[in-house]
């Protein structure tokens, strides 16, 4: 966090702090004069305390946007011996080239997806397994 955040963060802080007690204090001074005055001519709460309430809101949403560190995107493969912890992200791999390698080879990069048990044509397995344990009896005869 920089410190023009903190700053922020501190002065917003006390103007919300300021514009709260400065409404608690006319919220005080009204319930107070509405008992000596029955008519209680003022009830809604003056404009330079609303201002203030916004201005030490919108303080806090600059100090908020402006702790954001800058974000530190570090390769897959690195033999600096970096660790990768919080707040810091891999970069990201363009899937065009990734997958050159995998397409020379032949291999498919999808393989544990496409080739998993549920997608298995069970019958087609197990009429295979018949003829194989059939040509198997006959042989042995």
């Amino acid at each position: 966090m920089s410190f023009v955040s903190k700053l922020l963060y501190t002065v917003s802080a006390l103007v919300l702090f300021h514009s709260g007690f400065s409404s608690y204090e006319f919220h005080h001074l009204l319930k107070l004069n509405s008992l000596n005055n029955a008519q209680g001519a003022i009830s809604k709460l003056p404009k330079d305390i609303m201002y203030e309430t916004y201005a030490g809101l919108i303080l806090f949403v600059l100090a908020v946007f402006t702790s954001f560190e800058k974000l530190q995107y570090l390769p897959i493969e690195s033999n600096d011996g970096k660790i990768i912890s919080q707040g810091n992200y891999l970069k990201e791999i363009a899937l065009n080239k990734a997958t050159n390698v995998d397409n020379l080879i032949g291999s498919n990069p999808n393989g544990e997806i496409i080739f998993t048990p549920s997608f298995v044509d069970v019958h087609m397995k197990r009429k295979i397994c018949r003829e194989w344990a059939s040509n198997t009896v006959k042989k042995e005869k």
